[in-house]
């Protein structure tokens, strides 16, 4: 299906939208948080599973939606963005606002890596072969730059984290060259497989934060 300007229009506006936000202060509400008095390893478990899975869900359907031309692409986008916020904050009630703002509007990090798919996004609806490699290029330069930043918080070996955001990546994308190329069933695979993943990704990390800090996440 041939990519519609409106919708061309959307993508970029919201490129540039995150670049804007990224170079900004952090939002007021995004201040050092304590966690729940009730709040233990599995309830932090829980919860970063619930937020990167819906993370998984609303990217792909966002990217889906754009390379199609979907009026509903802004909408999408827009619930997307309250998801990243709403990982930052559990970010920033572990490890402090000035994480939390690292986390989500950091060069290559969160914020950034979705703007990347973005790019991605555009490129491919438009058949743009170079686009498409820088886009790629940033996202890797997003899985060590950002692998490292969490590495370094959690305590993880930057190995591990680096190949869990490689893996995110390439099933996102793969995902979407499948559904632009119209291999639905491949595509319908692809997507279940990426939001399976990212609950790998919440174990290893509420895994880690629970260690560091078990008076405040008990077992």
């Amino acid at each position: 299906m041939r990519f519609k300007l409106t919708a061309l229009a959307a993508l970029a506006a919201l490129a540039l939208s995150l670049t804007a936000i990224a170079s900004g202060a952090m939002p007021a509400h995004m201040h050092h948080a304590k966690a729940a008095k009730a709040a233990g390893a599995s309830d932090l478990r829980s919860l970063l599973d619930k937020q990167l899975g819906q993370h998984a869900v609303l990217a792909m359907n966002a990217t889906n939606a754009g390379v199609t031309g979907s009026k509903a692409f802004p909408a999408m986008a827009k619930e997307l963005d309250k998801n990243s916020v709403a990982l930052s904050k559990s970010i920033a009630s572990v490890y402090g606002a000035k994480a939390g703002n690292t986390f989500l509007n950091g060069k290559f990090m969160w914020r950034a890596h979705i703007k990347f798919f973005v790019d991605y996004t555009v490129a491919t609806a438009k058949g743009n072969k170079a686009g498409q490699a820088k886009a790629v290029a940033n996202l890797k330069t997003y899985t060590v730059k950002f692998g490292d930043f969490l590495a370094g918080a959690t305590k993880l070996p930057k190995a591990a984290v680096r190949n869990e955001l490689l893996a995110h990546v390439l099933e996102l994308k793969g995902q979407l060259d499948a559904f632009a190329s119209k291999q639905y069933g491949k595509a319908a695979t692809l997507y279940s497989a990426a939001y399976n993943h990212m609950f790998m990704t919440g174990d290893l990390l509420a895994g880690a934060i629970a260690k560091q800090y078990p008076a405040k996440f008990p077992a």
